[in-house]
């Protein structure tokens, strides 16, 4: 298969995260199985938030997990339909509603706890092989680019076609 040289450029670096990213969920997800836990990788920050925190809004948990409402919404969905969630009525605010773990949920996430120091050694010996605290990176890069987007850092001046829109 010819090399495409695009691939090799700094310009590819999202494309290499997402790969990294669906790497890692893959690999998650063989874990996961192989300690016997029935929640998808994608979910475990949801199950994990909910055992820590109890009960929580959808929008608690968007903003927790720094996930679109919509992808917290797609998640909980597998959740509920799994019966690891129940959602009922916030006794406070009859508009919200909260998410719990029902009693199938609190097995899985209890069995995460027993599964999260095993991953978190799993990832010390990666980045102790790679010598650097990717986690600690990967904050930093995120921090970075919410304080400068990546189109505050680009000199685009020069590089615009002719009638391409231009933003203010």
């Amino acid at each position: 298969m010819p090399q495409i040289q695009f691939l090799e450029t700094d310009a590819a670096f999202a494309l290499h995260v997402k790969q990294l990213q669906d790497c890692l969920y893959n690999q998650m997800e063989m874990a996961l199985s192989d300690y016997g836990l029935e929640i998808p990788s994608k979910t475990t920050g949801i199950v994990q938030l909910l055992f820590s925190n109890g009960p929580c809004s959808k929008a608690d948990i968007a903003k927790a997990l720094r996930y679109s409402h919509q992808l917290t919404a797609q998640r909980l969905a597998w959740l509920i339909d799994h019966d690891m969630v129940e959602m009922s009525l916030d006794a406070n605010d009859k508009r919200r509603r909260l998410a719990t773990l029902s009693p199938s949920g609190i097995v899985q996430a209890e069995k995460l706890q027993e599964f999260l120091p095993r991953l978190a050694a799993a990832y010390r010996h990666l980045f102790t092989e790679l010598d650097i605290n990717l986690k600690a990176q990967i904050t930093r890069a995120r921090d970075a680019l919410e304080t400068t987007p990546i189109t505050n850092r680009m000199d685009l001046s020069e590089s615009q076609p002719q009638n391409a829109p231009t933003r203010s």
